[in-house]
């Protein structure tokens, strides 16, 4: 019987529990409506349910599923005699339907069935996923079912029949019936009644009625468990969680907010739970506020997901970068229903960042301040060399200075290139091979504008692994032209141009000035100009190839050299 303590509860304790007892009264006519157990003429049923309705109460007060399950068995045994019950659970762990309780059994008999089938009546079990959905349908009826198989159906067929029929004769077995506790298609065990001969009758009414009520009290339980059980791993999820989750209404007020928010912020879930969602923008550094504020209003202006990086104080008066993303909520007529969101602490990220730009800054300023001195010193060498030249008076070694000269200007030149840039791993091939041969040009001719040059390079930025030998190769090509190609003021034309092939690029120079001798084999040449020419090419891991029909012309195919690392 239910005994309620009504002078230790609130008035709001006792109206909890009245409408909890009315729920599931209103749970279980509609269990019973769907057997059609509430029509006229199942008067009986409906006059053992007035008998039964303390005994309803007092079921409905019990605390666990233990609890029904002995409860069950007790009335089962008041209202059933000259019969075995067996009562089977569903063992959640083993995923097997295991034997609970077994009553109208003495030692002497459970011993001789242990003989009979090797295995403690105890210990019996099987798996629930033997049953098809066609038995499954059968248990959960709601009605208690005769089973002609007898004892063969309750032990799903595991012993051989002449076995079966030695325990029935020993036994003085009748009839065997057989009842699920299930709800709602959902079955957590079965009750089995075995009659005895010329035993009293059984009163199936009575004893269907009692099972149904347990098996929406059972599945009340097994729920309100499950709830715990997710209220406790969503408690432990949203306690541990390393941001912060809320969720405002379409007013703005904060209905939600996880209990992380202490460990990430220091404020405690009341100081925020009720309040408008103006006073967090409000709790945002004055410098972000329009950002955030705006971001907020786009948000729920669009109803599409936001995000924003701002400064957010926390509660000891500490301001740190949070990554806030929203995003809006709907009902299920497509209204706005408010915003769900997270704040993630990235104070640390930001740290780092601000850190690694900083390095990355000086790293940037010594690299560039490094081309920039060894741009300066080679101009200094250039300029010795130029000095040197002055005090020269044999015209070979002079040629010999000034080609060294020239090869000094075209590094420096790249040095040059990459100080003004702002890479510093790759150059502008175009604007570096402009700037090259324009150079060779006015300082190796005193009227350029006799010798017309004509540069066609795509835009392409290159490696300086690659654009070092490059410039050199064009150096002394070009310089050769300009130098050799044009005697006696003779007036031409000098054309370089690079365009891509796939993977690779193709290099053209060219100049229609008196060309070189057939006679000589520029790969096998012992000057100093040719020698450097197939060594640049060598170094580029290319091919060059060269004509002399109307003045000399060059093509090289090379690709961009991977990177070595030299530490």
């Amino acid at each position: 019987m239910i005994i309620m303590n009504d002078e230790k509860k609130s008035k709001e304790q006792l109206i909890d529990e009245i409408t909890k007892y009315r729920n599931l009264y209103s749970e279980l006519e509609g269990h019973m409506a769907d057997f059609n157990l509430m029509k006229s003429e199942n008067k009986p049923f409906q006059d053992a349910l007035k008998f039964l309705s303390p005994l309803v109460m007092e079921l409905l007060s019990l605390p666990t599923e233990s609890d029904i399950y002995d409860f069950v068995l007790e009335k089962l045994q008041e209202v059933i005699k000259d019969a075995y019950i067996i009562i089977f659970t569903y063992d959640e762990e083993s995923g097997t339907l295991k034997v609970r309780d077994i009553v109208g059994i003495t030692p002497k008999m459970a011993d001789l069935a242990e003989k009979l089938t090797g295995v403690k009546i105890d210990d019996f079990n099987f798996p629930q996923d033997i049953l098809d959905q066609g038995s499954k349908n059968f248990l959960s009826s709601g009605k208690l079912q005769k089973v002609e198989e007898g004892l063969s159906y309750i032990t799903a067929g595991k012993l051989p029949s002449k076995t079966y029929r030695m325990i029935e004769k020993a036994f003085g077995v009748d009839e065997t019936y057989v009842m699920g506790f299930s709800f709602k298609g959902e079955m957590f065990g079965s009750v089995n009644i075995i009659t005895k001969k010329n035993g009293n009758p059984l009163n199936i009414n009575t004893v269907e009625t009692i099972l149904n009520i347990a098996s929406v009290v059972l599945q009340n339980k097994i729920a309100g468990k499950e709830l715990k059980k997710r209220e406790r791993l969503l408690s432990l999820v949203t306690d541990n969680m390393l941001n912060v989750v809320g969720q405002i209404d379409a007013e703005g007020t904060f209905q939600y907010i996880s209990p992380s928010i202490k460990t990430i912020l220091g404020y405690d879930v009341e100081e925020i739970l009720g309040e408008n969602v103006f006073k967090f923008i409000n709790l945002t550094h004055p410098d972000d506020q329009f950002m955030v504020a705006s971001a907020f209003r786009e948000a729920n202006a669009s109803y599409l997901p936001g995000e924003v990086q701002h400064r957010f104080r926390r509660a000891d008066g500490r301001y740190i970068w949070v990554e806030s993303l929203g995003n809006p909520l709907f009902n299920n007529e497509n209204q706005y229903n408010g915003v769900v969101f997270s704040m993630t602490d990235i104070d640390s990220l930001k740290v780092a960042e601000k850190n690694f730009r900083t390095s990355l800054e000086e790293k940037e300023l010594l690299l560039r301040e490094l081309h920039h001195r060894v741009k300066n010193n080679m101009q200094i060498i250039s300029s010795l060399l130029s000095l040197q030249t002055q005090h020269i008076k044999d015209e070979r070694d002079l040629k010999i200075f000034e080609s060294s000269q020239n090869r000094v200007k075209t590094m420096s030149l790249i040095h040059e290139e990459i100080y003004s840039s702002q890479d510093f791993s790759h150059i502008n091939l175009s604007e570096y091979i402009q700037n090259l041969t324009k150079e060779l040009l006015t300082s190796h001719i005193e009227d350029p504008g006799r010798v017309k040059l004509t540069v066609n390079v795509e835009d392409v930025r290159m490696e300086l692994e690659t654009a070092i030998p490059l410039g050199l190769l064009i150096n002394e090509i070009v310089a050769n032209s300009v130098n050799h190609a044009f005697p006696n003021e003779q007036k031409g034309k000098i054309i370089v141009e690079l365009e891509r092939d796939n993977n690779a690029f193709i290099l053209k120079m060219s100049d229609d000035g008196i060309g070189i001798p057939e006679d000589i084999d520029f790969k096998k040449a012992e000057t100093l100009g040719f020698q450097l020419i197939n060594s640049l090419v060598n170094q580029l891991d290319g091919q060059i190839e060269m004509h002399t029909n109307n003045g000399t012309r060059y093509t090289v195919k090379f690709k961009e050299l991977d990177y070595k690392k030299r530490f």
